[in-house]
């Protein structure tokens, strides 16, 4: 099963950066776009392109500081420097295999349950409050550059409909998981159509019993681990700014990009919704790992003026930071050290 996902993940991969080169190609011209980089200042580049670099790590840095601090009200411990080790392994997951956020959040908390030994449901808590935090910075940034792109440019109708789409999606999302932390009986009923659901697979009642206890257990752990979030909101104060600071450092490596080329006709709030979207669209596409996170930025950069030259040559170095980077590293991470074995016990490579 493993070899299969990777196969499959390295096809999509190919194909992706195939529509995206063949995109290149057809509407930037490589010719223009080499003409266009050999005229930087090298120097100029490379300082701004390093500081970018910085900026990503800082980024994953300060987002694995999120998951540190809502452990502590839980009381469960584990190293800083093994977070960032596990939020980085989380974010290879999430470009490699085609399921996205799904998958990454699922190793976080596997990774997490196998260090502490602790209950699945305490683990995933600070896991999905994280992602939870994360997600409502990233949407209100996104609810920020959607209403100054109303005000000041005539938006696209497809623009339109896909931000009320991610805007409805995201709400439903967080909705059902607090419904499903907060609302009493929410987990039983969860769990007995989970149980309905596992009879259609398997006629195993020993089985099945025993998969209910620990589905059970694992849920109301969920549900109490979470009311002591809701019960404690001043726990939430310092992931915040973690999380803040993180969404800061992320967009960040989009501005600088366009400072290494040069390139400063692009404000900061019309990048926000740039970066927003864009973040938004990878989580959707997981299928596609590559091609229409990068399509989908040229056109946005287009949108607000950016001549396609410039707008090619900044996604292809942006991409080049937020997906091939962080491929790059994190493969040997989970080849040469034990959670390549995790992994594959849990059927995630």
């Amino acid at each position: 099963m493993g070899r299969i996902r990777n196969y499959r993940s390295i096809i999509l991969i190919i194909i992706g950066n195939v529509a995206f080169i063949l995109y290149l190609w057809f509407f930037v011209g490589f010719e223009a776009l080499a003409s266009f980089l050999s005229r930087l200042n090298v120097y100029q580049y490379a300082f701004y392109y390093s500081i970018a670099a910085i900026a990503l790590l800082l980024s994953v840095f300060f987002d694995s500081l999120i998951w540190h601090s809502l452990l502590k009200p839980l009381s469960v411990k584990i190293k800083l420097r093994k977070l960032f080790l596990y939020n980085w392994i989380g974010n290879f997951v999430e470009k490699v295999i085609p399921c996205e956020t799904v998958c990454g959040e699922v190793t976080r908390i596997y990774l997490s349950q196998k260090e502490t030994s602790s209950d699945a449901g305490i683990a995933a808590v600070p896991v999905i409050s994280s992602r939870i935090i994360s997600t409502f910075i990233y949407t209100t940034g996104l609810i920020i550059g959607f209403i100054s792109l109303v005000v000041t440019r005539n938006i696209p109708v497809y623009l339109a409909g896909v931000l009320a789409i991610i805007l409805f999606g995201t709400g439903a999302v967080i909705g059902a998981v607090f419904y499903l932390a907060f609302k009493e009986g929410a987990t039983e009923r969860l769990v007995t159509l989970l149980m309905r659901l596992a009879k259609i697979i398997t006629k195993n009642q020993a089985r099945l019993e025993q998969l209910k206890e620990k589905l059970i257990k694992s849920f109301s752990s969920f549900s109490n681990s979470f009311k002591i979030y809701k019960d404690h909101p001043r726990y939430l104060i310092q992931p915040v700014i973690y999380a803040v600071i993180a969404w800061i450092f992320s967009l960040l490596v989009y501005l600088l990009v366009f400072y290494s080329l040069n390139f400063d006709g692009i404000s900061i709030i019309d990048l926000t919704l740039i970066y927003c979207v864009s973040a938004t669209v990878e989580t959707v596409t997981a299928g596609f790992p590559v091609g229409a996170v990068e399509i989908t930025m040229i056109n946005l950069y287009a949108l607000y003026g950016v001549p396609l030259v410039v707008a090619g040559a900044a996604t292809t170095l942006t991409r080049l930071l937020t997906f091939w980077v962080q491929v790059i590293i994190g493969y040997p991470i989970v080849q040469f050290t034990e959670v390549k074995e995790v992994l594959k016990g849990s059927y995630l490579l």
